[in-house]
């Protein structure tokens, strides 16, 4: 199958390129970045270009991975966040409605409004800033190209995903990467209350972006792509200290919000069978090796 990937040179799309070509299929990439992975054909485009919607004209399925994902910076440029994330995504679905492409849309748990129970895919859509406005937008148009234009559209909705390739060093997005990256520099980790996340792992999402584009699902379907299980971010904060081993302190915020971003993946397991395989220390220890071997 010809796959084009955008985003293919990103955290993800690393991970997905390799597995798809091991899986034998033939992969596009696309991104801002002068030079793609090794044994693909890479387009070097702005997603939201008329050459990025003629690029996916041309595949038989798309893994939509491209945009901006750091939601705190969304605040200072609700507009450009809209415009890559949104009308990215627009131009993708407008290219693969004239192939007919199934598409793949990376979408997000800041769709959601926090909650403390599981979140179901059924659950509140109310986003806490533009980056979450900009993927529910995004998820608006793969059900219009799906309802009116018949397009096998599949969104996944990605919770707090880390692994080899994460590397963040501020902001609030991309938890594991930042609390990593402090601990071993020793600076200190600091941690809202009544908090808490499903932490991914990296392959885990790969299984469920391969699952989507290779299984027969009905078109305009939603799924978590997650672990099901929730970790408080101050029990995350001292197992990184603990497997970094770290002298950093871990301080702890009164926080507002006393929600919880955790999925409830039941709908992913049953029509998907998608299962993850990596637990938290697991992932964590393949991790901070990756990061310090790349530091």
């Amino acid at each position: 199958m010809k796959v084009l990937v955008t985003g293919g040179t990103g955290f993800i799309g690393g991970h997905l390129v390799g597995a798809l070509m091991e899986r034998g299929h033939q992969v596009i990439t696309l991104s801002t970045r002068a030079e793609g992975p090794e044994g693909t054909e890479h387009h070097q485009l702005d997603i939201t270009s008329p050459e990025a919607t003629a690029l996916a004209g041309r595949v038989e399925a798309i893994a939509h991975l491209a945009g901006l994902s750091n939601a705190s910076l969304s605040f200072a440029n609700p507009l450009l966040f809209n415009r890559v994330n949104a009308l990215g995504t627009l131009a993708v679905l407008e290219g693969a409605r004239q192939a007919g492409a199934r598409v793949v849309f990376a979408s997000s748990q800041r769709v959601y409004r926090p909650s403390l129970q599981a979140i179901p895919e059924s659950g509140l859509l109310e986003p806490q800033d533009p980056y979450g406005y900009s993927k529910l937008c995004s998820e608006s148009w793969m059900d219009m190209y799906a309802r009116f234009y018949h397009l096998p559209t599949v969104c996944l909705r990605f919770f707090s995903v880390f692994g080899p390739g994460l590397k963040v060093a501020s902001g609030t997005s991309g938890v594991a990467g930042i609390f990593v990256g402090r601990a071993l520099r020793g600076e200190p980790l600091t941690v809202h209350a009544h908090q808490r996340r499903d932490l991914t792992y990296v392959s885990d999402v790969v299984q469920g972006i391969l699952l989507a584009l290779e299984k027969a699902v009905a078109p305009g379907s939603c799924y978590n792509v997650a672990t099901g299980v929730g970790t408080s971010m101050e029990e995350f904060a001292h197992l990184v200290c603990k497997l970094t081993h770290s002298h950093s302190t871990v301080t702890i915020e009164d926080s507002e919000s006393f929600g919880h971003l955790v999925a409830d993946i039941s709908r992913a397991r049953d029509e998907l069978d998608y299962s993850p395989r990596i637990d938290l220390v697991e992932g964590l220890e393949s991790y901070i090796a990756w990061y310090r071997a790349n530091s």
